[in-house]
């Protein structure tokens, strides 16, 4: 299973069997759209002047000055860039003396017959073409002065990296290839490179790939380097790492930690760091590193790095030299079986200080892995499936406890914001933007906003800013509900956005598309599906108006004539209790059926985490029906400790069902505490979260919190751990209007509804 940034159509297992619930950005900021007429922007950046350049994933650089977009662009490769799936030209950085000299610095993946060809007499430019192996460029062009930039000189073209076939940067799928450049304090040149390999579950001869043998019979790489994902591990190969350059030859630096005198433009010298599978985009964090080369500390980079089918990375590179693991070890916790290999095991590798994917996401605090939303590293649950990267804030144009943060989007569809300790451990996680699929950050240092390019298929193609302004009016926050959301046809849907806002407080307008050719007006509308013979799923959505003309939207699906799969028995059921003096191995595997859709249309996801006490450790997922997992010994001690196994049935539209299972330690004492007589909740009223007190009595208790309107309408309902519920409810919290609220907690025949005051 492969990451694909810019496919035509972005599929994600996770994204379908996941709900998460979008957020608007804090009080006073606003992020709106300021350009729409692009194609495919892959990024921005901007001039000492903050005189705006966008690059087309195409090969095509534009200006944007005053807000206009230049008639015609500045720069235009698109003969050369191939431009296919992920590949592009993906990177572009202007010199640190640029308005001087003019610099301007691409990378990109170049069409094979470009590469072979150009220059001979019977080259001729061709049009875009199936993929094909081939290699990644770092090239040079110098802006005119006369022109004020504004045009470029093309006999300045100068190529870096990838002057010949066998000097370039392996392309060798159709994915994972070149990434982002940034310049070092130092004024050295840092590019991330992807690991152009095939991901595996099983122990398989990768070296066989057509496509490999041919990038090795046409020089793309030596024979040495067709070990697939390993090339991660390999110093002589550039795929899967951050190199360091220098920007005048392309050169390695003499203070990188692999280099080769003898040789500065080999693989190995000019690599900074490595174990890497798609480090799409990163950034330097600001007033560290020095000025001078010598001394070999560009800066501390942070690196969003895609994941494969478990987790998605924030990496930090304090230092050159450091190997981030891939492709054995992926996330904080998980190692890939299929990557044993003992040539390329990593020896110390530097674990992420961030990941995330499917129900969970937790970072190192001081050494130790939590879970977000515990004491350690606050913040509410996420999930993504592409960690794209981000940028450091250090202007002053965001309120002060928003400044020196580090803003990180998923490709999913957020952009969050992470603060950091004087140690580097990650602290707390704000919500920032949701709904957007970003593809690159740069700050405009003339009026101290952030600006992202925002693409996904087939419209969406933007420019946005995310500034401060309180006194702005703002867009209103759709918020969308429906019961139930499956069933036989006919089928009535009860809808609601009336908990939609204005920030404002002015009245809304409700427009909802049923997706159906149906349409409504009102607030809280019923709608009837009828059946047309088959399983249909429907998008519904409702776009939310104020006063000012100011709108948003949300979507949802409804799925007529289906119901999810059932999970009628697993190989877990039984095992309540494991032997905690050894490692405890138990077989996954369940019985499951669905009456719309057959096995092979079924796709499923094991997961295991480990509960101890207030936080969460990741343990395991697995993407198949049938597999294994080990439940290591934990502390029998004073604190709690057990894992929850979790196995989500999905069928082919996007349906799904879960089962939980818990399995504590045997450590002598099977008893479960009861619950206090005296349970109440704190804060009450309260402005943004409650908690339950005494939590210790319910800290290994499925729950079941249902969450009412005063008028009895349920607000949020969710059955789990109070870790994983807790979350959900602070949000519903913070996004509710003042007054009375209901909250019911049960468990083990035990019932109590308490009245919540939401000032």
């Amino acid at each position: 299973m492969t990451k694909k940034i810019f496919l035509l159509v972005f599929r994600c297992f996770i994204f379908q069997l996941l709900h998460f619930n979008s957020f608007a950005q804090p009080s006073g900021f606003i992020d709106e759209v300021i350009s729409e007429n692009w194609t495919i922007p892959a990024g921005l950046t901007f001039d000492a002047n903050g005189r705006m350049y966008v690059w087309e994933k195409s090969g095509r650089v534009f200006i944007v000055e005053n807000g206009v977009k230049s008639t015609k662009p500045i720069i235009d490769i698109s003969d050369e860039v191939l431009n296919f799936g992920d590949h592009g030209l993906n990177g572009l950085a202007l010199d640190p003396d640029f308005l001087n000299n003019g610099y301007i610095y691409l990378m990109y993946a170049a069409k094979r017959h470009h590469v072979l060809n150009f220059g001979k007499p019977d080259y001729e430019p061709q049009e875009e073409t199936p993929f094909q192996t081939t290699i990644g460029r770092i090239t040079r062009y110098t802006l005119t002065t006369p022109s004020n930039f504004t045009e470029v000189d093309l006999d300045s073209r100068k190529i870096l990296v990838g002057e010949t076939p066998s000097t370039g940067i392996p392309i060798l799928v159709d994915n994972h290839g070149v990434g982002s450049l940034v310049f070092g304090l130092d004024g050295t040149l840092l590019a991330t490179i992807g690991d152009a390999a095939l991901a595996t579950d099983g122990v398989v001869d990768d070296t066989q790939s057509d496509w490999f043998k041919e990038a090795v019979s046409l020089g793309f790489i030596k024979p040495e380097e067709n070990i697939n994902a390993y090339k991660s591990q390999y110093l002589n190969s550039l795929d899967g790492k951050l190199i360091r350059i220098d920007p005048k030859t392309g050169d390695a630096l003499p203070s990188n930690p692999f280099y080769e005198v003898a040789n500065p433009r080999s693989p190995k010298s000019r690599v900074w760091s490595y174990g890497l599978r798609n480090p799409f985009r990163f950034s330097i964090r600001p007033n560290t590193g020095s000025t001078n080369p010598s001394e070999g500390n560009p800066g501390i980079i942070y690196m969003g790095d895609v994941g494969w089918s478990h987790r998605e990375e924030i990496n930090v590179a304090t230092k050159g030299g450091l190997n981030f693991g891939w492709p054995t070890y992926e996330g904080i916790d998980y190692m890939n079986k299929a990557y044993q290999d003992p040539k390329f095991l990593p020896q110390n590798h530097q674990k992420p200080v961030v990941d995330w994917r499917g129900t969970f996401a937790q970072g190192i605090v001081d050494g130790e892995a939590f879970a977000v939303s515990s004491p350690q590293f606050k913040g509410n649950k996420f999930s993504g499936i592409a960690s794209i990267g981000g940028i450091w804030y250090n202007y002053q144009q965001f309120p002060r406890e928003y400044q020196n943060l580090y803003y990180h989007a998923d490709y999913e569809g957020w952009i969050k914001a992470f603060k950091f300790d004087t140690k580097g451990s990650p602290t707390e996680v704000i919500d920032f933007v949701s709904d957007v699929h970003p593809t690159s950050f740069a700050i405009n240092p003339k009026d101290g906003a952030i600006y992202y390019t925002n693409y996904f298929y087939p419209n969406t193609h933007e420019i946005r800013r995310l500034s401060y302004n309180p006194d702005a009016n703002r867009r209103p926050t759709a918020i969308q509900s429906a019961t139930p959301i499956y069933g036989k046809a006919p089928l009535t849907i009860n809808f609601r956005a009336s908990d939609s806002k204005d920030p404002e407080g002015t009245s809304l307008k409700y427009e909802w598309d049923f997706g159906d050719g149906n349409k409504s007006s009102d607030a809280n509308p019923n709608h009837i599906y009828n059946s047309n013979g088959k399983v249909e799923t429907y998008t519904a959505t409702v776009k939310v108006t104020d006063v000012a003309g100011l709108s948003s939207s949300k979507s949802m699906s409804i799925f007529v004539d289906n119901t999810p799969p059932q999970i009628n028995s697993t190989s877990i059921d039984k095992i309540e209790f494991f032997d905690n003096t050894k490692d405890f191995s138990i077989s996954l595997n369940a019985q499951v059926t669905d009456a719309e859709h057959s096995q092979q249309q079924l796709s499923y996801l094991w997961s295991v985490l480990l509960y101890h006490d207030d936080h969460i450790h990741f343990v395991t997922s697995s993407y198949r029906l049938i597999g294994e997992a080990i439940l290591n010994i934990v502390p029998c001690d004073a604190q709690t400790y057990f894992y929850k196994v979790t196995l989500t049935a999905t069928d082919a539209e996007g349906l799904s069902s879960t089962y939980e299972k818990v399995i504590r330690p045997n450590c002598g004492v099977l008893s479960v505490p009861s619950i206090s007589p005296e349970l109440s909740i704190v804060p009450n009223p309260t402005e943004h979260t409650v908690d339950i007190f005494p939590l210790n009595d319910l800290t290994d208790k499925v729950l079941k919190a249902t969450l009412y309107y005063a008028d009895g309408l349920v607000l949020m309902e969710k059955e789990a751990f109070w870790q994983e519920i807790k979350p959900i409810l602070d949000s519903k919290l913070i996004a509710a209007e003042s007054g009375l609220y209901l909250l019911k907690i049960t468990t083990d025949g035990f019932s109590k509804t308490f009245k919540v005051i939401k000032n």
